[in-house]
């Protein structure tokens, strides 16, 4: 009975560490400026707006996951500005070199000079899935955005994932015969 024990806690301490082991991961993207879908004022204030754009990113440095490399990507984003601040909320969606992607919800705020953002720009993001090898994959990190004068900006990224073991395939129970 202790021999099971002892089995049962080593077995559940290997898996606490399997699933706890997260791998660094870090990158960098160079991003295209926005194409603006549309712009809103919001009307409580003078310079309040929200727009909601996309833009398309190359990573000149890809992140490395499951034996692949990030390529290129696309993000959604919604920008609320005010005169002095903007917050940014959005998905990211990267290609890798094998033809898997993963997507990521992305957050962050900077200080606005004339409508502009000012500085580098830091955030954070969260892996929200995956496809192929990539499916399941959690994680999460920082970047900054260095952005240039035309509106286009280089993304440094770092961050942790971890993708879950598969799940073991099912197996089916015969059913017993019932006698009649």
């Amino acid at each position: 009975m202790k021999a099971r024990i002892m089995m049962v806690a080593g077995l559940v301490i290997l898996l606490a560490s399997a699933v706890g082991a997260q791998t660094k991961i870090s990158g960098k993207a160079d991003c295209a400026k926005p194409e603006v879908v549309g712009t809103a004022e919001a009307g409580d204030r003078a310079g309040h707006t929200l727009t909601l754009q996309k833009a398309t990113c190359t990573w000149s440095t890809g992140l490395e996951m499951a034996g692949a490399k990030s390529k290129d990507g696309m993000d959604v984003e919604f920008v609320e500005m005010w005169s002095t601040k903007a917050t940014t909320n959005g998905t990211h969606v990267s290609n890798m070199d094998n033809g898997d992607k993963f997507f990521v919800s992305f957050h962050d705020s900077t200080t606005v000079k004339d409508g502009q953002p000012v500085g580098p720009i830091h955030g954070t993001w969260t892996f929200t899935g995956g496809t192929g090898k990539l499916k399941g994959v959690v994680g999460k990190g920082t970047y900054t955005v260095t952005p240039n004068a035309d509106g286009s900006g280089v993304v440094d990224v770092e961050g942790e994932y971890t993708i879950p073991p598969p799940a073991p395939p099912k197996t089916s129970t015969p059913k017993p015969k019932t006698s009649k």
